[in-house]
């Protein structure tokens, strides 16, 4: 999409002006279900860290590598294990090895 301002550019036509508006909109629409989308999905990745990081007495970038490791080694997704690991921490703890 080309640049986008929040004030629309004067025109001559109306019409033109409410297509750019509808534009600007979904434009900001879909921005938005995408910051909420990352911002739903990190949060249990940030959980998870903070678990391991105090569980193995490691700090969070090691904690981090643990979980990204162990998600590449079992092919399974990083935010599905943390989501495991939050909800069953006794449970999701015993499968994640260093």
């Amino acid at each position: 999409m080309p640049e986008t301002t929040l004030s629309p550019s004067p025109s001559s036509d109306p019409a033109d002006d409410l297509v750019a508006m509808r534009d600007r909109i979904r434009f900001y629409r879909n921005r938005a279900e995408q910051l909420q989308y990352a911002l739903d999905h990190r949060l249990p990745i940030e959980q998870a860290k903070g678990i391991l990081a105090e569980r193995y007495q490691i700090d969070i970038d090691a904690a981090f590598e643990l979980l990204r490791s162990f998600c590449r080694n079992n092919n399974m997704k990083i935010h599905d294990v943390a989501r495991t690991l939050i909800e069953q921490p006794s449970e999701g703890d015993s499968r994640i090895s260093c």
